[in-house]
């Protein structure tokens, strides 16, 4: 029986947002924190500098599954954004030669003007993070600093000005299991499973399939998933492709 060291833990907030790259007049959230903001996270937590997360939180070294445990609620809030200009800057620089004089701009770009821009919030989101670390010391650390309260960095949900109140529930081991029907407490890879639409319930399930960010590098290129998403707190009656993972009685899946 094979089976992975994992920790569990609580991430909960009155705000969060997590947004879609290919939004642009309005800022669109996901409904969960994506595996990159995962892992931006745990970079957080265990003090991981912010070009090195990427690497250190590869596919070969971390899994991690997330389920929604609140029903996803959220709200649209106009956010003022300020243009940052050229400071006043009104010509162009080119290298110096006998007798130059500055080149006035044709188009000078504003500076100081606000726009405004709504932006989707999740409001009073809380999800629950199963995390296991290839790295046995680092996984260690981060179990450590998860019971104790000590993040070398202050975590957040999404954006800097939504703190996360992080609560360390359990650790202990994930149980690999065949393939077969289950009920998928986590969001779940859409490959990975045939949703079973005549197990649905309308009281229980809400599902939407999303395009989401599922590894990211330094330079901010991501390779993307779909996912099958659960926004009411139930599990999702899959028969899985790949296997699944039993924690305690809660069966999950890796982002």
């Amino acid at each position: 029986m094979e089976t992975l060291p994992i920790v569990i833990f609580r991430i909960s907030g009155r705000y969060a947002h997590f947004r879609r790259p290919y939004t642009n007049v309005s800022s669109l959230s996901y409904p969960f924190p994506p595996r990159p903001t995962i892992a931006g996270l745990l970079g957080a937590i265990l003090g991981i500098q912010k070009d090195e997360v990427a690497e250190t939180f590869n596919e070969r070294n971390l899994k991690v599954a997330v389920a929604i445990e609140k029903q996803i609620k959220t709200v649209t809030h106009v956010t003022n954004f300020r243009q940052d200009g050229i400071g006043g800057i009104d010509y162009s620089i080119k290298k110096p030669k006998k007798g130059w004089k500055p080149k006035e701009l044709k188009n000078i770009p504003p500076y100081n003007e606000a726009t405004q821009i709504p932006m989707e919030l999740l409001r009073n989101p809380s999800f629950l993070i199963y995390v296991h670390l290839d790295d046995n010391n680092m996984f260690s650390e981060l179990v450590s600093r998860l019971k104790t309260n000590r993040f070398v960095y202050t975590p957040c949900l999404g954006l800097s000005e939504f703190l996360a109140s992080v609560e360390y529930l359990d650790d202990g081991n994930a149980i690999k299991l065949e393939t077969g029907e289950y009920e998928i407490k986590s969001v779940i890879a859409k490959d990975d499973c045939i949703l079973l639409k005549d197990k649905l319930k309308a009281e229980k399930h809400q599902v939407q399939e999303l395009k989401s960010p599922h590894l990211g590098t330094v330079t901010r290129e991501f390779t993307y998933k779909k996912y099958l998403v659960n926004m009411m707190p139930a599990p999702l009656p899959v028969e899985m492709k790949v296997n699944a993972y039993r924690v305690d009685n809660t069966v999950i899946n890796f982002l």
